[in-house]
């Protein structure tokens, strides 16, 4: 190769030539994701969500304060879910800032505004071939998927399902870089990149498991980005996989090797069919309550939640049109592909930025096509789709353009020329705008920033202390309620979550986890209570287990700005 072709490969990939147009992706363009994403943060409120009552504050509090060695699962088997991604909230929660909820929402919306970034990112090296200018149709393409049902009630909370999402975007973005740096012939840095990308990915299953069905996908994505034969796609899944098993190992190795020794599993009490440990059921604690029921349903069901419905893919009632139309236009986008390639086999090759861009069209629509179908047919929860959502404006895009092209007698992605481009951003902005009609998003659990209710005025997180007596014990009959046991002041006080049959074995079982529960709850001889959320509705099963009665005029309220009812009652 010359020196003037291989200088010519070099300003193709180069993020911030000369004759590049938009922005150059850069500080400023972050801070403008981030200011977006705390504008939409402040205006749904301060986030009280199940998640966070159930088990998001309590298990980083058990872990920073000791707390494993004195209590038994008061989050039940939320308890054995990695708590690192709850740090930095925690540690929010107990400074000064606790006091100023507005402050730390914007804080937390710093993540949705790197998922914006990353999603720009990867829409430039679609539409432009270059990932380090923003134009308007790249930022009109993010747009799309980022105003998305699942991602953007999320903005400001603690759900932790973007903090994810920025990790897989990453590893996705690393991959498309890696394809232009092997063109550039820079292998060194082409393996980093992929070794980057694979360890993104691990981290993030490694922080949250539910992420399992995102490597996968990447490996594919890492496949079709990569150009050669069998042994240099070989090489970069290697790669990949290598980073990924890294990633994983930092994240989630310590935490499982405690797990593993505290209770013969590494995982608690899921995947139990595997590791098997004596202590919990052998069953996987798969959540199936939104799977479709039918492989029919399975085809339609991106149609279904189109429409208004309640349960289908979250418990919230919603309305949302983006993944029916961007999986219809990615088929779309397939079928035009392979018609054209056929029709027209003599097109003449497209320029080299062409290329970049056309390569990063079939890694992201591989990669979102793939997860779909993994994603569908283990969880088809709505929540752990967000990478998928946010690049549900690259196959719309695309598909525009594709029939555009299809319509001009000289075909092939030569013809891609700025009325093209222009017609397909049209039509983009044209399904942005119907689908901000047709949406409804899902009610998460949120707050005003200065509630009536609130015990200290307003606080992100505010729990009036109550002191018990010494050496008590505090039962949890029920979910959502272990948010209160750092504010129930005592000595020596222990908690301990109501044992389920379905995670924790039956106590009659002298092996199970319910009957070590049930002989430490026998063996107390000190004061005794119930934490639950209602006296007239609570955990009856776990209370019989435990032989557990209380009277309902010794319940008093705990007074919090998470939720309306928390009561703590006297047991006998």
């Amino acid at each position: 190769m010359s020196d003037e072709r291989h200088h010519t490969i070099q300003d193709v990939f180069r993020e911030d030539g000369p004759t590049a147009g938009g922005l150059r992706m850069d500080w400023k363009v972050f801070l403008a994701c981030w200011a977006a994403a705390a504008f939409v943060a402040l205006a749904l409120g301060r986030d009280t969500s199940w998640d966070l009552r159930n088990y998001h504050y309590y298990n980083i509090y058990a872990l920073l304060e000791g707390r494993w060695a004195v209590d038994l699962t008061p989050a039940r088997a939320h308890t054995f879910l990695h708590p690192g991604l709850d740090l930095p909230f925690y540690l929010l929660t107990q400074s000064y800032l606790n006091a100023w909820p507005r402050l730390v929402s914007v804080l937390q919306a710093s993540y949705a505004g790197l998922l914006a970034f990353l999603t720009i990112a990867v829409a430039n090296l679609v539409l432009n071939g270059k990932a380090g200018r923003v134009t308007p149709a790249t930022a009109l393409v993010a747009c799309f998927g980022l105003s998305g049902a699942a991602t953007l009630p999320e903005i400001g909370s603690t759900y932790n399902d973007i903090q994810i999402a920025c990790l897989v975007l990453g590893a996705l973005l690393a991959l498309l870089l890696a394809a232009g740096a092997s063109d550039a012939h820079e292998a060194s840095k082409a393996t980093r990149l992929r070794l980057i990308a694979g360890l993104l990915g691990g981290c993030a299953v490694g922080l949250k498991l539910t992420a399992f069905i995102f490597p996968p996908a990447l490996a594919l994505a890492a496949i079709i980005a990569t150009q050669g034969g069998l042994v240099l796609r070989a090489r970069a899944v290697a790669q990949l996989s290598v980073g990924g098993a890294l990633g994983f190992a930092i994240t989630y190795g310590p935490w499982g090797w405690f797990l593993w020794n505290r209770f013969g599993n590494p995982f608690g009490s899921f995947t139990n069919n595997i590791f098997r440990s004596p202590l919990f059921p052998f069953v996987s604690q798969r959540d199936e309550s939104f799977l479709p029921d039918s492989l029919v349903t399975a085809l339609a069901y991106p149609f279904i939640w189109a429409h208004r419905s309640t349960g289908t893919v979250l418990e919230p009632t919603l309305a949302d049109p983006r993944f029916a139309v961007g999986l219809t236009a990615l088929l779309l986008v397939i079928g035009l592909a392979m018609w054209r390639r056929f029709s027209r086999p003599c097109t003449p090759p497209p320029s080299l930025e062409d290329r970049a861009a056309a390569r990063a069209v079939r890694t992201v629509l591989a990669f979102t096509l793939a997860s779909y179908v993994i994603w569908l047919g283990n969880f088809s929860i709505l929540r752990y789709a967000i990478p998928m959502e946010v690049l549900l404006g690259i196959p719309v895009w695309a598909a525009a353009r594709e029939l555009l092209l299809a319509t001009k007698p000289e075909g092939g992605l030569a013809a891609a020329t700025a009325p093209l481009r222009r017609g397909a951003t049209l039509a983009l902005a044209t399904a942005l705008g119907v689908s901000a009609i047709v949406t409804e998003y899902p009610a998460h659990p949120r707050e005003p920033f200065f509630w009536e209710r609130e015990p200290r005025g307003a606080a992100v997180l505010a729990v009036s202390p109550i002191p018990l007596p010494k050496d008590s014990l505090v039962v949890l009959l029920g979910p959502a309620v272990s948010f209160v046991a750092p504010f129930l002041d005592s000595p020596s006080v222990r908690f301990v979550g109501g044992p389920n049959p379905n995670w924790a074995g039956v106590a009659s079982d002298p092996a199970s986890y319910a009957a070590q529960v049930l002989q430490e709850v026998r063996l107390h001889r000190g004061p005794a209570f119930v934490l639950l959320e209602d006296p007239d509705a609570y955990d009856e099963e776990a209370a019989e287990v435990l032989a557990i009665t209380f009277e309902r005029a010794s319940c008093r309220p705990v007074p919090n700005n998470l939720t309306k009812v928390v009561q703590l009652c006297r047991w006998r």
